[in-house]
């Protein structure tokens, strides 16, 4: 009898196309002149910020505040799950099959299956449930919206997604991981199998040469 294997999936790029979280704030900036406003106003300080990657996440912060300020958390929520329900949802057109499918092949042959992601953690658990994914476990970016106060963040990226796995009690190295891009290096090393979906073409030859001729790419 096959012994179950633990694999890990990332979920923008690699199960959804895009950054899902960005593109869920374009939807309150695009109703609102004064929000979009605001973010312009603020560009020079979150534009700072970002240059730097080690207060990137600060960056993040503001914008995010400058794009849901004043929102109520329950209005927050409420516009996170029809997000998800539009952009994963059946005919969204931003899913990626081939990943989904290699998903569903690892469940039905048993495995235990996990999405980390570096997305907030309230939209990539809408996204799951909205991909049919709703007994999945979601390692994501702790995130907690505020009505006038900047939102708190601790992202999952990179080495820090690998240390929320361990702390999400995930035993490594996992036995396969699934991602796009040099940013999952880590998970994707954290695999004994790392699996390529549709990696970027300027990113390709960095990741081979980190992972060996042997990974998987998935097209």
């Amino acid at each position: 009898m096959r012994q179950q294997q633990c694999v890990v999936f990332d979920l923008d790029d690699t199960l959804l196309t895009t950054d899902s979280f960005a593109r869920l704030l374009t939807h309150p900036l695009r109703r609102s002149p004064a929000r979009l406003a605001l973010v312009a106003l603020s560009a020079p300080a979150w534009l700072t910020l970002g240059a730097r990657r080690t207060r990137r996440i600060h960056a993040e912060r503001l914008v995010v505040w400058a794009a849901t300020v004043g929102l109520h958390p329950a209005r927050f929520h409420e516009l996170l799950r029809a997000f998800a329900a539009e952009h994963a949802g059946p005919g969204g057109g931003r899913r990626i099959d081939l990943a989904l499918a290699r998903l569903h092949k690892h469940l039905s042959a048993g495995d235990r299956v996990i999405i980390a992601t570096g997305c907030a953690q309230p939209l990539a658990r809408a996204l799951c449930d909205a991909l049919g994914l709703q007994d999945l476990q979601v390692v994501a970016s702790a995130f907690t919206a505020h009505r006038w106060r900047l939102p708190q963040a601790v992202p999952a990226r990179g080495q820090a997604k690998v240390r929320a796995l361990r702390a999400a009690g995930v035993e490594l190295p996992v036995e396969h991981a699934y991602s796009d891009s040099l940013a999952d290096l880590p998970l994707l090393r954290a695999a004994r199998t790392a699996h390529l979906v549709r990696p970027r073409a300027r990113e390709l030859p960095a990741l081979m040469e980190a992972l060996g001729e042997d990974v998987e790419v998935l097209r």
